[in-house]
């Protein structure tokens, strides 16, 4: 009882700093009771579904623990193992049960793949048909059969939530008639198979139900809560001033209220910082862990929009001013004096 009243104290001891949104971005396919007394704090847990499966206990108890989380399925309906994997037996019956037919390949008929022993799945308007049923419609029948088994969460979050993919290959055959797609039409097919992905996930889910992609596609906004800018900040979206970040910035602010920028120790002040110049942002810090205790400074309550001062974007909180140099990616917290 002691230790789940002290669990209880740090949540609410952290929740009243508020600014500092948290998430954790939880790929691995278990999650041990350890994990769960550290993941309890964080606002925003992003969870594979294998541990859905695997592990529904420890779900459950963050759940109990932290009544506040938000809770997203993690999926990844654009890559398949080619193999089967140790404890990811939901990967494995999906790959055993779907037609090889929606295998995305290129013109000599092999698979297209991006990382290392998985298959690219098709995505388009134009994938061939198994059943009366494209790619999309056969992974979200499979999915929804899957989720009325398991533990009700607040959402969903889309690895790869790409709007195009002719940057992949010259040689993609989505069609399969043995010749390469024109970029601009593969483009348009696979953006097209992306909006229709998004539709069929949200239908019959209620008004409330979170759905979040792994990209910050400005074409999917519209059907999406939220983007992860994974690694931020981005020089592939447009522009590679500062390393992308005023695009980062500009594109965030416009996305949905669970958007994320994930950070690495070598920059997680410099990701923390940019955060708070804006109202909608959650940060993770890379893969199965979550930010350190000592970053998230009472910084209090915002006293007004970010602005620029010299080569710094600024903004003023109640206990802090925060300065982010973007082209040489550095910040400071400066403590403010109320004396």
């Amino acid at each position: 009882m002691k230790k789940i009243l002290a669990i209880l104290f740090i949540i609410l001891g952290l929740n009243i700093q508020a600014q500092i949104k948290t998430a954790v971005y939880w790929t691995a396919s278990t999650m041990t009771e350890n994990m769960v007394n550290i993941l309890v704090r964080d606002s925003l847990l992003i969870i594979d579904i294998e541990n859905f499966n695997n592990n529904p206990e420890q779900i459950e108890k963050i759940k109990k623990l932290n009544p506040r989380v938000i809770i997203l399925f993690y999926i990844n309906p654009m890559e398949m193992w080619d193999k089967e994997i140790a404890n990811r037996n939901l990967g494995n019956k999906l790959q055993a049960e779907t037609p090889s037919q929606f295998i995305l390949k290129k013109t000599n008929g092999s698979p297209l793949i991006f990382w290392q022993n998985m298959h690219m799945m098709n995505m388009t308007m134009h994938c061939p048909k198994v059943n009366n049923q494209r790619y999309i419609d056969f992974y979200v029948d499979w999915l929804n059969r899957e989720l009325a088994k398991m533990l009700k969460v607040n959402g969903i979050f889309i690895d790869n939530g790409t709007s195009t993919i002719s940057w992949m290959d010259t040689k993609i055959d989505a069609d399969n008639d043995g010749r390469a797609d024109l970029p601009n039409a593969l483009d348009i097919s696979w953006c097209s198979g992306m909006i229709e992905f998004l539709s069929l996930l949200e239908k019959d889910k209620p008004k409330d139900f979170i759905i979040v992609t792994n990209k910050a596609e400005k074409s999917l906004f519209f059907k999406n809560d939220g983007v992860m800018f994974e690694k931020f900040p981005n020089n592939y979206l447009g522009d590679t001033i500062a390393d992308g970040w005023y695009r980062c910035m500009e594109l965030a602010e416009k996305a949905g209220k669970f958007t994320i920028f994930q950070c690495e120790p070598k920059n997680i002040e410099f990701v923390i910082a940019s955060s708070l110049l804006l109202d909608n942002i959650y940060v993770c810090m890379g893969q199965n862990r979550s930010v350190p205790s000592e970053y998230l400074l009472n910084v209090g309550k915002p006293l007004g929009r970010y602005y620029e001062k010299d080569a710094l974007q600024c903004r003023d909180y109640e206990n802090y001013r925060i300065e982010v140099n973007p082209k040489k990616q550095t910040a400071k917290f400066i403590k403010t004096d109320k004396d």
